[in-house]
Formats: structure tokens, C-alpha cells, sequence
């Protein structure tokens, strides 16, 4: 896996292995909030949060469904995945990942699971094309999910110019790349993506908006 293997495979990366930033050799980063329903309809998290006087800046926290807690939680929601992106927002990662790489959807990327699927045994890991991002999604849906099939936690191309991590517990997807990644990406209309510190930034204490 191109030297990642040890990394991923580390104490500290059961639920996913984080890159530092820069020093990582990845000069920006930044977050794509999984998909979130509201009596049916899609709803962007700042337009729930803004109902209740909050700022998702305000969190401290990592991004997780308990963002929405008591005080923030509306009625007939359907909360975003964790663990993976809803496949609308796959898909439209994917597409402005590819203009961001060197062979656009065909581009060789490797692919890894998280240690916490499989504690003590090597972290699963595949190599594929780009492109092939939102047919996997697909496949681990349903009875596929009985066997043990999931949508992986790590995947990057094999010149590492970006990393993508989905933590297992988060409903957020952090993607690591180039200033120009990173920009397309907060630009996006069809994303939700917004600047927030780094897993390892966060604060230990439990979750909780600011009193």
C-alpha cells in the first residue's frame, strides 16, 4: 500500500488512521458532511443548526450525529451515515477528486478498511480505479453488510497528492489534498463542506455544544 500499511495498522488508528497536515506532505484539509433528511427532503446542517441559534463553528467537538442533540434535534429526521458517505455525497467527492487527479476517474487508487473491522488481523485493502468509488458504495449496501462488506475507511491515489478518511464513528468525511482540492471542494454547491480542527484537535471531554 505504498508504505501506508504500517500506519493504518497502528494503536492509534483502530478507528481510522489521520494524517497530520502538512507535515504529512497534504497542505489543506477539510470535512463533507454526509447527507441529512428532514421529513424527506435533504436539509443542509447549517440550515438545522441556524433553527436552533447554532453555528456548527461553535462545536468543538468531532462531527457526529450528537451534534443534533437535545436542543438540536427536529422532528422527522433521518440522521447522516456514519462510518461512510451516503452515496450522494460519494458521488460528487469522486467527481471533484478526479479533476484533482492525474488520470481524472481512471486514476489507480488504494483502498483500506479500518482496524476496528477486523481487530488483529491485517487491515483489508484493495487497489482499484477512481471511478469505481460509487459501484463499491452500491455493492456494500443491503444483505451485503451481513457479510462482513464495507465501504472503506482510507482510500488514496497511489501518488498520494490526497487522502480521504471516513472514521467509523463520524457522520463527516475528512479529505486531505492540495489548496486547490480543498477550495473546489468548499465551493462545491453540491457539497456540504466546511473547515473544522482534525480528529486529534478535538477535545477528550464528552461531546456537547458550549455553555
Amino acid at each position: 500500500m505504498g508504505g501506508m500499511r504500517p500506519l493504518l495498522e497502528a494503536g492509534d488508528a483502530v478507528l481510522g488512521y489521520e494524517p497530520g497536515g502538512p507535515e504529512d506532505g497534504f497542505a489543506d484539509h477539510c470535512w463533507v458532511l454526509h447527507s441529512m433528511y428532514v421529513g424527506g427532503e435533504r436539509v443542509r446542517w447549517a440550515d438545522v443548526l441556524a433553527e436552533s441559534g447554532r453555528r456548527l463553528a461553535d462545536w468543538p467537538s468531532t462531527l457526529s450525529t450528537r451534534v443534533f442533540g437535545p436542543g438540536v434535534r427536529p422532528d422527522g429526521v433521518d440522521y447522516p451515515d456514519s462510518g461512510e458517505p451516503d452515496r450522494a455525497c460519494l458521488e460528487r467527492l469522486v467527481q471533484i477528486l478526479a479533476r484533482h487527479s492525474a488520470e481524472g476517474p481512471a486514476t489507480e487508487c488504494y483502498w483500506a478498511q479500518a482496524a476496528i473491522e477486523d481487530l488483529g488481523d491485517p487491515v483489508p485493502a484493495h487497489r482499484g480505479r477512481l471511478a469505481e468509488a460509487v459501484a463499491h458504495h452500491d455493492a456494500c449496501r443491503g444483505p451485503a453488510r451481513s457479510t462482513g462488506l464495507a465501504f472503506p475507511a482510507h482510500w488514496w491515489p497511489l501518488d498520494r497528492s490526497w487522502f480521504v478518511l471516513s472514521d467509523w464513528d463520524l457522520s463527516a468525511t475528512e479529505v486531505f489534498g492540495s489548496e486547490a482540492l480543498i477550495a473546489d471542494l468548499l465551493a462545491d454547491g453540491e457539497l456540504e463542506a466546511v473547515r473544522h480542527p482534525r480528529i486529534a484537535e478535538a477535545p477528550p471531554s464528552r461531546a456537547g455544544w458550549p455553555v
